[in-house]
């Protein structure tokens, strides 16, 4: 015969077997038999199948507990899991925290299982032991010296950036000069193109002017000479004008 339990009783008694505890440990914690567990877990069941099973855990207030069941099957099934492969996964879980594996590496031990019947994981394991004969390390100290190389690749790159940041001003710079260099080369020819000019009027304007000066020198010299015929004839210069002006009236007149 079945014992009849009270509502609250019969809730409690939901909750341990929704939370997994077995029948056995139910049955003792309620103080009642393994059958009178299973009759209510069956009547649960039967009332989930014709009402609903959200409808069902609210009548035997166990409605949260249903409720997160079924999000836990919602993400199963989004996941692609079936329960038997979500078991299996939480036992590998279980196994790796035994082993002090925490979540976070979890990922990676399984790559490394997968990679280890692959060829180049020898070669890898071979590899790394040849580095650390050779630089007198342990794993854990490359690895430590690695993330710290690693760990300062930001700052390395900012600084690099800013070089670079640098570089390009200076280029940027230098091609101005560069630009202002040709403007005043540019200026510097056109000056000597001037100069060059000026210095061959120049030329021309002395050799004209040195010409005429060697036409007055001769002049000088000429009468230079004539004076001193004059002076040897017993004339003067005036003397000469008024003999050259009556011999231009003669020879008019004639």
């Amino acid at each position: 015969m079945t014992v009849r339990l009270s509502p609250h009783k019969v809730a409690r008694l939901m909750r341990h077997y929704f939370g997994g505890v077995p029948q056995t440990k139910i049955a003792k914690r309620a103080g009642v038999d393994q059958s009178t567990v299973s009759i209510y877990a069956s009547r649960f069941k039967e009332r989930a199948a014709k009402i609903g099973v959200l409808a069902a855990g609210k009548e035997f207030q166990v409605f949260n507990e249903v409720d997160e069941l079924r999000s836990l099957s919602v993400e199963l099934s989004k996941a692609e899991l079936t329960v038997d492969e979500a078991k299996e996964g939480l036992r590998i879980a279980k196994v790796f925290i035994k082993l002090g594996i925490g979540r976070k590496q979890h990922t990676v031990l399984v790559k490394v299982c997968k990679e280890v019947d692959d060829p180049g994981f020898i070669h890898a394991a071979v590899k790394l032991g040849k580095i650390e004969n050779e630089s007198n390390m342990s794993y854990e100290e490359i690895t430590s010296k690695f993330e710290k190389v690693t760990s300062q690749l930001p700052f390395v790159e900012k600084q690099l950036q800013k070089t670079q940041a640098e570089l390009e001003s200076v280029h940027k710079f230098l091609a101005q000069r560069k630009q202002e260099l040709a403007g005043v080369e540019t200026q510097l020819t056109q000056l000597q193109n001037e100069a060059k000019a000026k210095e061959a009027k120049l030329k021309q304007e002395l050799a004209i002017k040195t010409k005429k000066m060697n036409v007055q020198h001769e002049e000088v010299e000429e009468v230079t000479k004539l004076k001193a015929e004059l002076d040897k004839q017993g004339l003067n210069l005036s003397t000469l004008i008024e003999l050259a002006k009556e011999f231009s009236y003669v020879s008019n007149k004639g």
